[in-house]
Formats: structure tokens, C-alpha cells, sequence
């Protein structure tokens, strides 16, 4: 039975497969298969860069990172900005709810668009214990950046728009 598997193991060696190997989306792209807080599809965008912050509406670490972004929006307007709302981090004290996020948005940051992390697009994440985290992608979609809290400091503006110039955003 062994010599069989041998065989036909060396037997298709050589071969080339004529069916498309189906590759797992990208972390954006399963951003971007989501749903906003209104029920949007968030979809495709020609932006040259997407900055997705992990955020969580009580978090002051958040609170002054959406304010550096937001200081950011002008100068790099082809960057789309997403916030993303993982509800397990947001649970404290009742925050998370759709209606609490809107609320926050509404008032600190109208001009960001929230998706809530299902159980998948939080394990595309890679699970951040911390927020925020921030991904920066490239217009291809690649993580161009990631800044987790865990591991260094969250960029400032200088840090953010250097990367933001180099992607075209």
C-alpha cells in the first residue's frame, strides 16, 4: 500500500494543478465584507490607503487617537478611515451597544464610519486584547502598518502622516 501512495505521490509531482487555489481574504477584506452600524455594506473602496482603528467609545487611549486621525483627514484625503467596534471591549458598563457607539460617534467623530466586529472579522484582527489598535493598508489591501499598544506607543500625527504621504493617501 505504501509503495501506491509512493507512487502516485511521484506521479503527480510533476504536475501542475489546473484548478484556482483559493487564497483566505485579506484582513481588509473582511472589513470590508462587513456591515456598518446601519446595516451598509462598508465594500471596496479606490482609496489609497485605509486606516482601521479597534476603538472602544470609553477608552481615553482611543479618544486621543481618533483625534489625531481626525486632525490628519484634510491633508490625506484619499485615505479612508474606519473605526472598528469590538463589542467584547465595549461591554463595560453597558457601552457597547449599537445605540452608545452612534451616540459617541455622533458627537466626537461624525465623520467616522463604524463597523461591529463580529466573532470572524474580530479573529481576522488577530484578537487585539487592547485598544486601540490601529491597521494601516496599502491600496492593495496589505497590512501596511499595525500598531498595537501592547508593543510601542500609538503613532502621533508626524508618525502617521509620513506613512500616509509614502501610501498616497
Amino acid at each position: 500500500m505504501r509503495w501506491v501512495v509512493m507512487v502516485l505521490l511521484a506521479a503527480c509531482a510533476g504536475t501542475t494543478s489546473q484548478v484556482p487555489v483559493e487564497r483566505p481574504a485579506s484582513v481588509l477584506g473582511n472589513i470590508e465584507a462587513s456591515t456598518d452600524l446601519d446595516g451598509a455594506i462598508v465594500g471596496a473602496s479606490d482609496a489609497r490607503a485605509t486606516i482601521a482603528i479597534v476603538f472602544a467609545s470609553w477608552c481615553e487611549h482611543c479618544k486621543t487617537e481618533l483625534a489625531v486621525i481626525d486632525g490628519l483627514r484634510s491633508a490625506h484625503p484619499r485615505t479612508r478611515i474606519l473605526g472598528i467596534n469590538v463589542r467584547a471591549h465595549e461591554e463595560y458598563a453597558a457601552r457597547g451597544s449599537a445605540a452608545a457607539v452612534r451616540a459617541y460617534v455622533a458627537t466626537s467623530a461624525p465623520w467616522l464610519r463604524v463597523v461591529p466586529a463580529d466573532d470572524a472579522l474580530f479573529a481576522a484582527l488577530g484578537r487585539p486584547p487592547k485598544v486601540p489598535t490601529i491597521y494601516v493598508f496599502d491600496a492593495a489591501g496589505a497590512v501596511a502598518a499595525r500598531f498595537d499598544r501592547r508593543e510601542r506607543a500609538m503613532p502621533d500625527a508626524s508618525e502617521l502622516a509620513a506613512l500616509l504621504a509614502r501610501l498616497g493617501g
